[in-house]
């Protein structure tokens, strides 16, 4: 054979080596389909959650998705990420604008809707993102409807968006997520309706009578969940009540100067440390507590994370507990010795019903927490905030794959610094840029210095 030919045949076996090759990945890349985001708020995979919910669909899912002109990209990737780990969902993506008359027939009128078929059944819902897409199919695929419901009748925190002090945003967010927000006046009811997953008191500022904590015990009795969430305010009822089922409100006000967000006063401190627990398990983010008070098993008891209960989150080691409420609201506190609680301070704890529950159904649950600002309209968006309050309420709700719920999108915080550091942490810092990365630039001259007089 001549030269020529040889050289011919090795660039027929190179171009079909490397045919095969390719063949051979996009094969491997078809059975063994993984996924690398390295985006930094993980923008392109799915949320645990998501995923949780997907995870339940078991008959076939269609979402027929109406999307703006010049949009279609944004839907098709969310679409196609789903259908990934979905095998019975299929889709399509129509054009709201090329086609105005499909869309009066099925109900839908505005940009970024999606008509969900499941089981028989149809639904109109948002679609402008993972989180409210997802919260639909989940309302759609679970059967038995997850209700929470807001206690009323003591000055709790509106549900509207009025006031910065009010939960307008974070009801948004769990009817978002499939929940039905209903309030509940305890007085004129019988009881906690059978059908509440769970139960919130939001910053209640009048007492509660015996009536009304007797309900919330039979509720917790036979298997009930209850989210508390006390400012430091008066309230000697509850506070026997809570005493009572192995919790304890303390008169005082968490202080904490060195770790806060910045632009805030030392009231407004910053929870760096979440328990293993299955409720805070997934929390990696600080959250911010506005004015908030310790929270502590009653004393003498030991934790029982298990049964009884267990503190879920204490504030860093420089913070103290000023006592009296009233002390903190002539202007800045410093720490007394004797007076005040050296941290770190509990401000969440976690207690559960010492009835036993029905055959087969789960001990009550209640999540005590030292403050209600932290789920507000103005705190709401601040670290990990967002995050803490929707995990509590899907640990309560039973809800698994809500519990599992990574950190959201990251969301803008206007003036305030999304990045916590404590003053620790900026004495290292301040450490490293002016002695240890100097003396490393030192060494490494050194170091070349000497070698070069070796070789010479």
């Amino acid at each position: 054979m001549s030269t020529a030919a040889r050289n011919r045949a090795a660039l027929v076996l190179s171009a079909l080596a490397v045919l095969s090759a390719a063949v051979a990945v996009q094969a491997f890349a078809e059975v063994w389909n993984r996924r690398l985001d390295l985006t930094p708020e993980h923008r392109l995979s799915l949320s645990p959650w998501t995923l949780g919910v997907l995870g339940e669909v078991d008959r076939p899912l269609r979402i027929e998705l109406w999307h703006r002109r010049g949009e279609r990209q944004r839907s098709l990737d969310l679409l196609e990420l789903m259908r990934d780990h979905c095998p019975e969902l299929s889709w399509e993506l129509v054009d709201l604008d090329r086609n105005p008359q499909r869309a009066k027939d099925r109900g839908v009128d505005h940009y970024d809707r999606a008509v969900l078929s499941y089981d028989g059944r149809d639904l109109v819902v948002p679609a402008g993102s993972e989180e409210v897409l997802t919260g639909a199919i989940a309302k759609l695929v679970r059967r038995t409807p997850r209700v929470v419901s807001f206690v009323t009748g003591h000055r709790e925190r509106g549900l509207t968006h009025g006031k910065d002090e009010d939960y307008g945003r974070a009801a948004g967010l769990l009817r978002d997520e499939g929940f039905e927000v209903r309030t509940l006046p305890l007085l004129g009811e019988p009881g906690v309706p059978a059908d509440a997953s769970a139960v919130v008191v939001a910053g209640p500022e009048v007492d509660f009578v015996p009536g009304e904590l007797a309900k919330l015990g039979s509720y917790l009795d036979g298997g009930g969940s209850v989210l508390l969430l006390v400012d430091p305010v008066e309230l000697p009822a509850l506070a026997d009540w809570l005493a009572g089922r192995g919790l304890r409100l303390r008169d005082d006000v968490v202080v904490d100067g060195s770790n806060r967000v910045y632009g805030s006063d030392g009231t407004s401190v910053v929870v760096p440390f979440w328990r293993e627990h299955e409720a805070t398990a997934a929390l990696d983010v600080p959250a911010v507590l506005g004015r908030a008070r310790s929270v502590a098993l009653v004393s003498g008891r030991e934790e029982e994370p298990e049964t009884g209960g267990s503190v879920l989150a204490r504030t860093a080691r420089e913070s103290f507990a000023a006592a009296g409420a009233a002390r903190t609201r002539a202007g800045q506190v410093t720490y007394e010795e004797g007076r005040d609680e050296q941290g770190p301070v509990p401000v969440m704890a976690v207690a559960f019903s010492a009835a036993p529950a029905a055959a087969g159904a789960r001990a009550g649950r209640l999540v005590v927490v030292g403050d209600a600002d932290f789920p507000s309209d103005a705190f709401l968006p601040l670290l990990g905030n967002k995050d803490l309050f929707l995990h509590l309420v899907g640990w309560l709700a039973d809800d698994r794959a809500g519990a599992a719920r990574p950190p959201a999108q990251t969301v803008s915080l206007g003036p305030l610094s999304p990045v916590f550091v404590s003053e620790r942490h900026l004495r290292w810092i301040l450490a490293a840029t002016t002695f240890v990365e100097p003396l490393l630039v030192l060494a490494a001259g050194v170091a070349v210095v000497v070698a070069r007089r070796r070789r010479s």
